[in-house]
């Protein structure tokens, strides 16, 4: 029977031995191949996680852009880029122009002027809407392409401080981008006014005075909120 030392000094180089020189690149050949690796596994994850934020923000760009276009959806006025003035309306239309009106007013606000070829289309405690003459829709919820007058809402503190700073009717106000041009501004009865013009106007600034400084709100408004 073989003696159990000698069959391990036949399988095993004992350990006085030094190893050959063969035997030791080999083994520094394997520990570079596999830092190499890891090295490289580690720069595919860096490549890939900066491929996925830039993806990210390049999509949040594009929803943001998409979002900024300015619709307005229902009763809720959309946003762009607050506090930035684009001025003004829609390029490829005329200025409309400016005309005194004097039809039947409507509970809750009443103007002394409204643009040419346009009516009173909605109102309630919160809102009127002036609509152009081929817009048929007279809900007064909805703000999508007309001229809108209501108060600012009970949560709003202040008006965007940028934009354009004009004086209505001796006060203060500032016309911005919200999508659609905003004129807030607060009249000499203390009464916080927003008042949303539609690209379709064409107005410029003085315009837009214009047709707030014959905006009067009645008893019967309110501010609603959010």
């Amino acid at each position: 029977m073989t003696d159990i030392n000698e069959l391990f000094r036949t399988v095993a180089t004992d350990v006085d031995t030094p190893p050959a020189a063969e035997t030791i690149e080999a083994d520094l050949a394997r520990g570079r191949g596999a830092l190499l690796r890891a090295h490289r596994q580690r720069t595919i994850r860096r490549s890939m996680t900066a491929a996925t934020a830039l993806a990210a923000g390049v999509a949040v760009l594009v929803v943001a852009t998409q979002v900024g276009g300015g619709t307005t959806d229902g009763n809720h006025l959309t946003t762009k880029q607050p506090g930035v003035t684009h001025h003004h309306g829609n390029a490829t239309k005329p200025s409309i122009r400016l005309v005194s009106y004097t039809g039947k007013q409507l509970a809750g606000f009443s103007v002394d002027k409204v643009p040419a070829g346009w009516y009173l289309g909605a109102v309630n405690q919160y809102a009127l809407t002036i609509n152009a003459n081929d817009d048929h829709n007279t809900n007064a919820d909805v703000f999508e392409n007309k001229l809108t007058v209501l108060l600012a809402s009970q949560d709003e503190q202040s008006f965007p401080k940028n934009g354009d700073h004009v004086t209505v009717a001796g006060q203060p106000g500032v016309i911005w981008n919200g999508g659609e041009e905003m004129l807030g501004y607060t009249d000499a009865a203390g009464h916080r006014i927003v008042v949303q013009y539609p690209d379709a106007l064409g107005w410029n600034d003085t315009q837009m005075v214009a047709f707030a400084e014959g905006v009067h709100v009645t008893s019967n408004a309110l501010a609603g909120r959010g």
